[in-house]
């Protein structure tokens, strides 16, 4: 059995600390280089509460935050598309294609896309260009695949969400890793923060993800009453069409038997002034179905308090080079001294029958 004493241990330590020493100042200089060669990153957040659309149906008050508390939802509304389905809504292919399309001013000054940015001006880490090279080199020995076409629209800079080609699939993965959308359960308070190479962009690019979804919310929650006022704006036109035509229709049979008594004549001035008077009620009414549909419009716009506005960021959130430098050091101590503890654990061995040998010489002696 290999054993030795933890004294033993610790004395070795002590003769060989220029080696534990050379270790740490070797994996400080590692630790240094990886951490300023990652790019610097930055995160702009926003903070906002949705208007919550409920119809009446649902429990409030202590009752709910009580069934809550037990796994049951009794506050539910008749929204079918929440505050916590609207990190989802953000992760969706069609929604960070539009983001692609946005335009954003660098902290140079530069004027571009977005996707332009993401594919031209980020940095990688100098480890980095090893995978980009292999990738470029499987390009060009792989037999190049044709472009799959899809029926639908297409999105910012002619990509179709329905159908990326593997470039534009890993472009989108890698900006929903960068757009993070937080709600709290509780409070409802929905958050946003959108991390990049550069402040300002991570700033421009977290309002412009709170506008869409502002934006979207505002479609889906409004798009029954806006149909319902297309609708009754199309029959506005066809009442007001019908009404116009009724009134020349009148107009020119009372100036061609002006100053006519006969019967047959009155009765169908009558006539037609009943078509008309049916047909300007009909046109009244329309007039106020469009004006309800257009209050109904506006009532069910959903109104957003933005309770943190986005800033720009002055300090990166990584990397974190002294967490990069400690860990890079404790774990070459640690491993200096793991080889140190299995160095003596299989170098030194304890017999016992030659324990007895050299008692008894001593014995002898």
């Amino acid at each position: 059995m290999y054993y030795f004493d933890i004294f033993t241990f610790l004395r070795t330590l002590k003769k060989r600390w220029k080696l534990v020493a050379l270790n740490a100042c070797i994996a400080a200089a590692v630790g240094l280089v990886i951490a300023f060669s990652i790019p610097k990153q930055f995160t702009a957040s926003v903070s906002l509460a949705p208007e919550m659309a409920d119809e009446g149906g649902g429990i409030s008050g202590s009752l709910g935050k009580l069934a809550s508390l037990g796994g049951f939802d009794l506050g539910k509304s008749a929204d079918a598309i929440g505050p916590a389905l609207y990190p989802d809504v953000i992760g969706t292919n069609d929604f960070l294609v539009k983001l692609l399309g946005v335009n954003v001013r660098t902290d140079e000054g530069e004027q571009m896309d977005f996707k332009t940015y993401l594919t031209k001006h980020t940095r990688i880490p100098w480890w980095g260009y090893g995978k980009v090279g292999l990738a470029k080199l499987i390009k060009m020995v792989r037999p190049a695949k044709k472009k799959r076409q899809l029926n639908g629209g297409q999105g910012e800079e002619g990509m179709n969400p329905k159908c990326l080609s593997e470039e534009e699939e890993q472009l989108i993965s890698n900006l929903r890793g960068a757009v993070y959308c937080q709600v709290d359960d509780e409070s409802g308070v929905v958050g946003v923060s959108v991390t990049t190479q550069d402040p300002l962009v991570s700033v421009q690019i977290a309002d412009s993800v709170v506008s869409h979804l502002q934006n979207f919310i505002t479609r889906y929650r409004t798009s029954k009453a806006c149909n319902d006022l297309v609708y009754y704006q199309g029959l506005e036109k066809e009442t007001a069409a019908r009404y116009e035509q009724a009134k020349r229709k009148y107009a020119a049979y009372c100036d061609s038997h002006q100053g006519l008594t006969l019967q047959s004549y009155m009765t169908e001035q009558e006539s037609l002034e009943n078509e008309l008077q049916m047909a300007f009620n009909a046109y009244s009414q329309m007039k106020q179905q469009v004006q309800v549909a257009e209050a109904k419009v506006q009532e069910k716009t959903p109104a957003f308090t933005m309770l943190e506005e986005s800033s720009v960021p002055n300090a990166p959130v990584s990397p974190r080079k002294a967490l990069i430098l400690f860990a890079c050091i404790f774990l070459a101590v640690l491993g200096t001294v793991g080889w140190i503890y299995l160095q003596l654990l299989f170098s030194h061995k304890n017999e016992p029958a030659a324990e007895g040998t050299d008692a008894a010489k001593a014995g002898v002696a």
